[in-house]
């Protein structure tokens, strides 16, 4: 069986992974709403201490690399928190304080009642691969698209290190005593070690990639996406079209279309300020969103004008959901306590909308067309009054 230099297999793993490291960390200052590449920064760094102190040690007494295991400990439940972080899931900040906790408890008994190295080995890498098992789990089939992929990726290799270690147990135990005496000479500790370095280093660009990708999806959200409203922007909402237009084309269903304008809404930045019409778009973009189903699209379309696309709806049953959508925005209450103007009194404010409808029955599926069509129709219930659902063939509703 080959042996290997572990101490210079160490060296430059670690060396990779503290560049990487680095990465991260300047990556993550100049994306503070990502998290994750800060736990995941100081985790290789901690990670990368505790390997250097526990193969300085390994000759020593095995009161020496106690602390080069707890670091190592510590760098993956770090690890673990980067993960929680990234995935949006709560972070339990204590997870490496606690395995470190284990970690110290679990040698120092083992020191101290059996005075035995292969014991110690087998405790720290069951520990060990607890821990990988945990991080292989969070990391399994998370996410889509390349994200998800580099996800899928990870989770094996946590996988992998964990079979690793338990390899590595299974060997220990059934090795002789003598062995040990010369652990840095003991042939699986060169394997498992080599291998573990090498993982690590793949980890930590997994971690890199993962960002980059993450980092990407939030420009590609940043160009398409409303910030106040959250809903789509222009562009989203064409990009949106041109799917859904070829798709219903191709499969022959119908697709409709609702413009929703807010009536009177100079009028209430006028009286009430901008930040409280603001806080009405946000509602009524809430207000459609939730009232539509899944598959449908809602974006803004202007300044307080939203566009909705609707696949698989007739024109009637667009406009018997443009008057649900009405109705509601029409009793709803939006509160304005705090962003009213300092000298106005009112707290509460009520809106309506006038939507205009248009179905590919009448117009076809070209886009522009049932654009014009339903903004015809929009303009029809403006002149007749407000808070109506009008479509190419007249008033659809009448305000009660």
């Amino acid at each position: 069986m080959p042996t290997f230099d572990l101490k210079t297999i160490i060296f430059m793993s670690m060396l990779l992974t503290f560049m990487l490291s680095m990465l991260l960390a300047i990556t993550r200052s100049h994306h503070k709403d990502t998290s994750g590449p800060g736990y995941w920064a100081v985790g290789n760094l901690v990670i990368g201490l505790g390997m250097v102190i526990l193969f300085s040690k390994f000759e020593s007494t095995q009161w020496h690399i106690l602390p080069g295991v707890v670091l190592i400990g510590l760098g993956l439940g770090l690890f673990i928190n980067g993960i929680q972080a990234f995935s949006g899931k709560t972070v339990r900040r204590f997870l490496p304080i606690l395995i470190a906790a284990v970690l110290t408890f679990l040698n120092i008994y083992l020191i101290q009642h059996h005075h035995d190295l292969r014991m110690v080995v087998i405790g720290n890498a069951l520990i060990f691969s607890i821990v990988y098992l945990l991080g292989a789990r969070l990391t399994f089939g998370k996410d889509d698209g390349l994200v998800g992929n580099l996800y899928w990726i990870a989770s094996s290799l946590f996988f992998m290190m964990a079979l690793l270690l338990i390899a590595r147990v299974l060997s220990a135990f059934y090795m002789e005593s003598d062995l040990f005496k010369s652990f840095l000479d003991w042939p699986v500790n060169a394997y498992t070690f080599m291998l573990a370095c090498v993982i690590q280093f793949f980890v930590s660009v997994l971690f890199v990639l993962m960002l980059t990708a993450q980092v990407n999806q939030n420009l590609q959200s940043m160009a398409t996406v409303d910030s106040l409203t959250n809903v789509f922007n222009r562009r989203g909402l064409q990009d949106a079209a041109v799917k859904m237009h070829a798709i219903c084309k191709r499969i022959q269903i119908p697709m409709s279309l609702l413009l929703v304008d807010l009536d009177h809404f100079k009028k209430v930045n006028d009286t009430h300020g901008h930040l409280a019409g603001d806080e009405v778009l946000v509602v009524v973009a809430k207000t459609i969103k939730t009232t539509l189903r899944a598959g449908d699209v809602v974006g803004r379309y202007g300044g307080e004008e939203f566009c909705v696309l609707l696949p698989n709806t007739s024109e009637q049953e667009a406009v018997a959901l443009a008057e649900r959508i009405r109705e509601i925005i029409q009793l709803k209450k939006i509160s304005i306590r705090h962003v009213k103007k300092s000298s106005q009194s009112v707290n509460e404010l009520k809106v309506t909308v006038s939507i205009g409808a248009a179905g590919s029955e009448s117009t076809g599926y070209d886009v522009q067309r049932l654009l014009a069509s339903a903004d015809n129709a929009l303009y029809m219930a403006k002149n007749r009054g407000r808070n109506l659902v009008a479509t190419h063939a007249g008033i659809a509703t009448k305000t009660h």
